[in-house]
């Protein structure tokens, strides 16, 4: 058999020699020897179809490489196959020993049973290309039966097996170098790129995967077989039914491919997503038979892709939620996007470029030109790089509305420096601009204003003061009040306001009773009589008036003083009451005249007639007289100059000889409560205001009701009160009831008078030290009361018992004390 080989082999010595030059050759590739070996076994054994199987690295699968003849149907299942299966090649390769097999024997390998159902050939014939102890990959055959027990194919195949593993062997060095610097480039390769390759034949159950895979996996790289059921225990657990569901449907389904991204726990606990590419072989029966593919790493990817998602989503809610309008260009200036707020202020959208600008209209809003569309900000962001700020705008909207916008531009650029578009922001200031132009009118308007109210302060004939609380007081004096100071705007306001201001009387305002003083504590003082006393001038009396400023909080933020000059008024007011007085006075001698005579005729022996004539006469001079002593004593109340002659007086029998006056007994009823001291009173002037009081009480309350005259001591004075039922009266008269000439419900009725009681009534009681009141209930009770001070002794007041001085007449009583002092109220 040997010697058969070696005459064989020789005889083709030429075409060997020839087989391994090219064999040997430094530029054919492994695949392209692999192909010249099977052209040139096909051609000198005459086979149908023979295959060149190499052997991978892990050494646990056999490829075909190369082959000659083979139909794709005999390569989908042949093309790779596991050194531990059942084929004929598998067991030449484990034996490394040359075989045949007939494809109709019962036992025959798998291999051998395809290429005969595929008609490739009834005979398989197998050779293991050997170099040294090195599988370097084997030959597998399909041809025809032999015709005779002498056929010496397999010797054959067996010799050029071993030529040609010869020949490869030679060159396996170099080969094994470049396929080793190959693989370490290719797994360089995947680890840089996180890209790993595997394999599964799926009839064994068997994966092959790359080192890259392994360390993807958080294992080491191994040799170790593995299935399926390893893989997936590596899926996450929320991702393995979605997984296996696709591999499912790869098996089942048409599809010869499919794409995947899942998550995985890593040996070391980490979670990883991969991205897995899956190609599927298939039989001529549409069975899968095997699966490869690639897993890559895309965990940052994914990451940074869902980061970009959400840091994308924010953005644009950003954009949809801003007020202001954003407009966004490439790099060119064409308009990408636009907010909805810029969709708002403009009344719409126009998605141009550049040269279409100037459908967007607009105006300088300092010049009144039209911005043309290369003076736009993103325009001029995008073609030279500029950034603006705040351009004001007047633009018209594509509805036609006019506003005003605060236009800003910058362009957008990479980390190079290479620009990536540009951005626009719009910012609708129409209601502002209006806001800022009603403000400047209203500060003219205030600044005109002011310089009125200054003027008419400065120019006015009234003393002005005016106080202003900021960090501390800060005052303002007009001409005239600078005038009546007799200092022109003092440092220290109030210092001179203390030092200047005096009591009708003469004497100082006490440091609290200061007007200004008590507006900044929140009282209104209107109508206070002062005198303005400066060194070397005549005193100037003053009407003086003061008010509060609160702010909208009611907060007082600073006070106003008046100071009227009433020299005049008061000279008018002399000389009307020594005309008063004098008239008065002149008047009363002819009405006592008068009285004297009348009383005389109604005294006398004359007729009825003749008496009753007389009797009128006497009771109309009677009411003349009180007329005049009324002028009189309204005249001394005005100037300060009512005379009282204090005495002790015992006030319950004051009260009870005015009762027994009045002549209404029967009405009325006196009524002293608790002890009652002597007071140091003008007793006839308190007998007055006890009589004026009961009187009107009489005249004004309703026909026999009862009047209450009451006495009694509170605290350090005596009250006595008059209460009459009646009409009442109404509260607004009752703010005028004190004054001169007022006469309440009595206006218009028949009751006679010149409305003058109350007024002095009120005089004479203040000239005391008291004061008088009136509350009312219309149509119930009316009540009016005075107060007397109780005084063991009054200061410049004496007690005159002389019998003289109490018959004397009240027109000729000297050094009196004066009703200066009543003014305090």
């Amino acid at each position: 058999m040997a010697g058969a080989d070696t005459s064989i082999v020789a005889s083709s010595e030429d075409t060997f020699s020839t087989l391994a030059a090219r064999l040997l050759s430094s530029s054919v590739e492994p695949r392209d020897a692999h192909r010249i070996a099977v052209d040139f076994v096909a051609s000198a054994l005459d086979t149908h179809v023979t295959l060149f199987y190499g052997v991978s690295e892990d050494g646990r699968t056999l490829a075909v490489s190369a082959h000659h003849g083979a139909p794709e149907a005999l390569l989908a299942r042949l093309a790779s196959l596991p050194l531990e299966s059942a084929s004929l090649i598998a067991r030449v390769a484990r034996t490394r020993k040359a075989a045949e097999v007939d494809a109709a024997a019962k036992n025959a390998p798998s291999d051998a049973r395809v290429a005969a159902e595929l008609g490739c050939g009834q005979r398989a014939l197998a050779a293991p290309l050997v170099a040294g102890e090195r599988l370097l990959g084997l030959l597998l055959c399909f041809a025809a039966p032999a015709k005779n027990g002498e056929d010496r194919t397999l010797p054959m195949l067996s010799a050029l097996a071993s030529l040609i593993g010869a020949a490869l062997g030679s060159a396996r060095p170099a080969e094994e170098n470049a396929l080793r610097r190959s693989r370490e480039r290719l797994a360089r390769a995947q680890r840089i790129a996180h890209l790993g390759s595997w394999e599964w034949e799926i009839d064994t159950n068997e994966v092959f995967w790359s080192d890259e895979c392994s360390r993807l996996f958080g294992l080491p790289p191994s040799a170790e077989k593995k299935t399926c059921e390893d893989f997936l225990s590596f899926v996450h657990p929320d991702d393995r039914v979605e997984v296996e569901e696709v591999i499912r449907g790869a098996l089942d389904g048409a599809a010869s491919s499919y794409s995947i991204d899942h998550r995985i726990l890593a040996a070391d606990d980490r979670e990883r997503i991969l991205h897995v590419d899956c190609d599927v072989s298939r039989d001529d029966a549409g069975r899968a038979i095997r699966m490869w593919g690639t897993v890559e790493d895309v965990t940052e990817q994914r990451r940074a892709e869902k980061a970009l998602q959400k840091s994308e989503a924010l953005f644009r809610k950003v954009l949809e939620t801003l007020p202001v309008g954003v407009w966004v260009s490439d790099e060119h200036g064409h308009l990408v996007l636009i907010n909805p707020a810029g969709h708002r202020i403009w009344g719409g959208a126009r998605f141009v470029g550049p040269e279409q600008f100037d459908e967007y209209k607009g105006w300088w809003a300092d010049t009144g030109k039209e911005v043309k569309s290369d003076e736009w900000a993103l325009s001029r962001a995008v073609k030279k790089g500029e950034t603006a700020l705040n351009e004001l705008v007047e633009i018209q909207t594509f509805d036609g509305i006019r506003k005003f916008v605060l236009n800003s531009a910058a362009p957008v650029r990479d980390p190079n420096g290479r620009l990536l578009g540009a951005f626009a922001i719009n910012d609708d200031v129409t209601e502002q601009h209006r806001l800022e132009a009603e403000r400047e009118r209203l500060v003219h308007a205030l600044s005109t204003e002011r310089r009125w109210l200054r003027t008419v302060i400065d120019r006015s004939p009234i003393g002005i003061v005016l106080c202003k609380l900021d960090k501390g007081p800060e005052f303002l004096m007009n001409h005239k009040a600078e005038e009546l100071m007799g200092q022109a705007m003092p440092t220290d306001v109030l210092g001179l306001l203390r030092q200047r201001l005096h009591l009708p009387d003469g004497s100082p305002v006490p440091d609290e009773d200061i007007s200004l003083d008590r507006a900044l504590r929140g009282e209104i003082v209107t109508g206070r009589e002062l005198i303005i006393r400066t060194p070397h001038e005549p005193d100037v009396p003053v009407l003086n008036n003061v008010s509060p400023i609160r702010d909208e909080g009611g907060e007082i933020v600073g006070a106003v003083v008046t100071y009227e000059d009433i020299t005049p008024l008061k000279e008018l007011e002399r000389l009307r009451q020594e005309w008063t007085s004098v008239v008065a006075h002149d008047l009363r001698q002819p009405v006592a005249t008068i009285m004297t005579l009348a009383g005389v005729l109604a005294r006398s022996g004359a007729d009825a007639t003749a008496r009753s004539r007389g009797e009128r006469i006497v009771g109309s001079a009677a009411r003349l007289s009180r007329m005049i002593g009324d002028l009189l004593d309204v005249s001394r109340i005005e100037a300060h100059r009512l005379e009282l002659l204090r005495a002790k007086a015992d006030l319950p029998a004051l009260l009870g000889r005015v009762l027994e006056a009045s002549g209404s007994r029967e009405r009325v009823t006196l009524s002293i409560h608790g002890e009652i001291p002597a007071l140091f009173v003008d007793a006839q002037r308190i007998e007055q205001v006890a009589e004026n009081l009961l009187s009107n009480a009489i005249k004004y309350g309703s026909p026999g009701t009862p009047i209450e005259l009451v006495a009694e001591r509170r605290g350090d004075e005596v009250v006595v009160a008059v209460r009459n039922q009646g009409p009442g009266i109404a509260a607004e008269d009752i703010r005028t009831l004190f004054e001169r000439f007022q006469r309440g419900r009595a206006k218009g009725s028949m009751i006679k008078g010149l409305g003058l009681g109350l007024y002095i009534v009120r005089g004479l009681v203040e000239a005391h030290g008291g004061r008088i009141e009136a509350h009312s209930v219309p149509g119930e009770t009316t009540t009016f009361s005075f107060s007397l001070p109780i005084e063991a002794c009054v200061e410049g007041i004496r007690e005159d018992t002389s019998k003289e001085s109490a018959n004397a007449t009240r027109d000729e009583q000297v050094a009196p004390s004066k009703a200066g002092k009543t003014t305090g109220r």
